[in-house]
């Protein structure tokens, strides 16, 4: 029998991670991501700040 050992990869807020790239330049870390990345390859992304929108920024 074949395993396969290829862990799934899952995208996942940079602000969700910690990073400070929230519009008011906050993060909203999750605890239960860490749990999660034990599991999965977690991509962090940022629309927003991808966009080239600045932080902070106004709502």
């Amino acid at each position: 029998m074949i395993h396969d050992t290829t862990r799934p990869r899952v995208l996942v807020s940079r602000c969700l991670l910690g990073e400070a790239v929230r519009y008011d330049g906050t993060d909203r870390r999750c605890a239960a991501l860490a749990g999660l990345a034990d599991h999965c390859e977690l991509l962090p992304v940022c629309p927003e700040a991808e966009a080239g929108l600045g932080v902070p920024r106004p709502p």
